[in-house]
């Protein structure tokens, strides 16, 4: 008797081994080894599937596939993307048009004594984010037409509590009333549109019609090169911060004074 116990258990682990496997179905298909159901008690209540989940790329990267690994997925939270492993690199399937927090304009410079020197514009965000999915577009603060533009590049790194900030220079940032809009390309959304020594409407471009926020604080071209305007306080996006008068640069780095929690 124990023999037909054994052999009938293990004919059990056999089936279930290489059988197709079906969760919340007893019919799973047969060109699929798994079948999952939105559904299992005949269509009363559902429910979707979650992928596996990483809060930034540091951590998928600790996955570490080979190349026999192609179509390992993955979703990377800090920047909304549901990613396929390609067995070299890791490719976007899908990207949400937003995420639980957008980067922002952290600190700039624009006018010293003598000849500008050393501008800039710094962007803060999560750890992982792919700026290369955003653009700066500088607006003239006389007519609201925009002056320059500004394709952004790189990946944010981790400077405290997997969040940090990269810094870019354009060929010049105007003096007196002009603006900054922070712009995602994949949806055009304008996620920011801030400018400084006064507000303006925007006439063109994808901020056409919005008017700008002004900082209130600016620089009046009598201070040394070295200095910008910059985010202080604490929290983990935009509206957490208050704006500050010129003290020391620190373009590519999260401010001092400004705390991430």
């Amino acid at each position: 008797m124990k023999k037909i116990i054994l052999l009938f258990c293990a004919g059990c682990t056999l089936v279930n081994v290489f059988g197709q496997v079906g969760i919340g179905t007893v019919n799973p298909t047969n060109s699929s080894m798994l079948e999952i159901s939105s559904t299992s008690d005949g269509g009363t209540t559902y429910k979707g599937f979650m992928p596996p989940r990483v809060d930034v790329a540091a951590q998928r990267d600790l996955i570490n596939p080979s190349v026999n690994d192609v179509g390992l997925m993955v979703f990377v939270e800090s920047i909304g993307c549901l990613q396929i492993w390609n067995g070299t690199n890791w490719e976007n399937i899908n990207c949400l048009d937003r995420i639980a927090v957008e980067p922002w304009i952290n600190e700039f410079h624009y006018d010293n004594i003598g000849a500008d020197l050393g501008e800039f514009v710094e962007i803060a965000g999560p750890t992982g984010l792919d700026l290369g999915n955003y653009r700066l577009l500088f607006y003239n603060g006389v007519d609201g037409s925009v002056y320059y533009g500004l394709n952004l590049s790189g990946i944010i790194d981790n400077e405290s509590n997997n969040f940090g900030a990269l810094s870019f220079s354009p060929p010049s940032i105007q003096n007196e009333m002009e603006g900054i809009a922070l712009i995602k390309r994949s949806n055009g959304q304008v996620i920011q549109f801030i400018s400084y020594e006064g507000s303006f409407t925007a006439t063109e471009n994808l901020a056409n019609g919005m008017t700008s926020i002004d900082i209130v604080v600016f620089e009046d071209g009598t201070d040394s090169a070295g200095l910008s305007i910059q985010l202080t306080g604490t929290g983990d996006f935009y509206g957490d911060f208050i704006w500050n008068a010129p003290t020391d640069d620190s373009p590519g780095d999260l401010n001092v004074g400004q705390n991430i929690n």
